[in-house]
């Protein structure tokens, strides 16, 4: 089962908070020392000590950098990684993290990514903290992440360009999409470093269920009152096929729209980015006929699919559940027959002996064309082709 390491931003989150607790829950501060190394910086360090927050003891992880007053654009921190002797999928997804960060502040600033130089989190203490939380995440064998909702706290920060409020701006554009909440103190909890890594690794809304293994704490500067300063990690198997994810669910009953109208809602729908929509007849109180209209869609798109529904339809309110899909790995394929080329879709899962099994089946439209081209019955060319191309 793939592993999973889920994170509990108890007081939110921070490169170096992500840091204590990958390292409380076994990554060896050797690895990470290494992986800041690789980075061609001299003087670099990274060290641990175990500290109390609240009534926690975690892990504080503080990485110690050259003073300097460098700012970096993006391709600067890239061509960093690529220099660096990293695995693949480390530079690979550091780099993906920095761009998330640099399309974010773009946002913010009105401009292009290329043309954003970071401050903060251009320094080297920056960039070692993001390589290194996903080296330290590689090293564990972790293969999804995932995120509890994130809380926002309050207040202002003081920060190279003055006084901004908390979260910051390019923190808000990182964490859109991802479940959130306000407070629950006034201070900074979760940073840009903290949310670039979290919410590019981790999918908005994704809750899978997992068997947790190994549980670490990874703590925070500051102390405050009433709320332990600590990041939550629990690693982990997921309970489902690595195929598998998280959607929502959108429902609502109608009976008094013109039936005309459903195709055009349907269309929009799926414009939209709801991955499939429907209907089903339903009887409804005092025996009225109805239609049930539900949507699948990823999360972050439940804001653009409510205002489809409420525009489009007469429904005075919606259902939503979070569910989780398991699915078959799938792909597509065009294979040359006796009639033409046909695309052919493909599914493999495993038995529970962990013999691989495949099936396929024929795209419609590319059948629906050969049967016109050949001046044949479409079922003729369906069967046809399924026996040519059945193993």
């Amino acid at each position: 089962m793939p592993r999973l390491a889920y994170f509990d931003c108890i007081a939110g989150a921070s490169g170096d908070m992500i840091l204590g607790a990958l390292v409380d829950v076994g990554v060896p501060i050797e690895k990470l020392q290494e992986t800041a190394n690789s980075l061609g910086i001299s003087g670099l360090q990274v060290s641990v000590h175990q500290v109390k927050r609240g009534e926690f003891f975690a892990a504080k992880v503080e990485v110690h950098a050259p003073h300097e007053h460098a700012h970096r654009h993006l391709h600067h921190i890239e061509a960093i990684l690529n220099k660096a002797a990293l695995p693949d999928p480390v530079r690979e997804k550091a780099i993906q993290i920095f761009r998330r960060l640099a399309e974010a502040e773009a946002k913010v600033h009105h401009t292009t990514p290329e043309k954003i130089h970071f401050h903060e989190v251009g320094a080297v203490d920056a960039i070692a903290d993001v390589t290194c939380s996903v080296a330290g995440l590689h090293f564990l064998g972790v293969e999804r992440v995932a995120v509890s909702v994130f809380p926002l706290g309050g207040g202002t920060v003081k920060c190279e360009h003055g006084i901004i409020p908390v979260p910051a701006p390019a923190t808000v554009e990182l964490l859109r999409g991802f479940p959130s909440r306000p407070g629950p103190v006034e201070a900074e909890l979760v940073t840009p470093t903290g949310a670039a890594i979290l919410t590019t690794l981790a999918k908005p809304g994704e809750q899978p269920n997992f068997i947790p293994q190994q549980i670490g704490y990874g703590a925070g500067t500051r102390e405050h009152e009433n709320l332990p300063n600590v990041l939550r990690v629990f690693i982990g198997e997921t309970t489902l096929s690595e195929t598998a994810d998280t959607a929502m669910l959108l429902e609502t009953n109608i009976d008094d729209m013109n039936p005309e109208f459903y195709p055009h809602v349907i269309e929009r729908l799926l414009e939209a980015g709801a991955m499939d929509a429907f209907l089903i007849p339903i009887i409804m109180k005092k025996g009225r006929p109805g239609i049930l209209l539900s949507a699948l869609l990823p999360p972050e798109k439940i804001n653009e699919v409510l205002a489809i529904v409420y525009a489009e339809t007469t429904t005075l309110g919606v259902r939503l559940t979070h569910i989780t899909r398991n699915k078959l790995r799938r792909w597509r394929e065009r294979r040359q027959t006796s009639l033409g080329e046909v695309e052919i879709k493909f599914a493999e899962w495993k038995t529970p002996e962990g013999q691989s099994r495949r099936t396929f089946s024929l795209e419609f439209e590319s059948c629906k064309t050969l049967a016109r081209q050949h001046n044949l019955p479409l079922r003729e060319v369906y069967d046809r082709l399924c026996k040519e191309l059945k193993p």
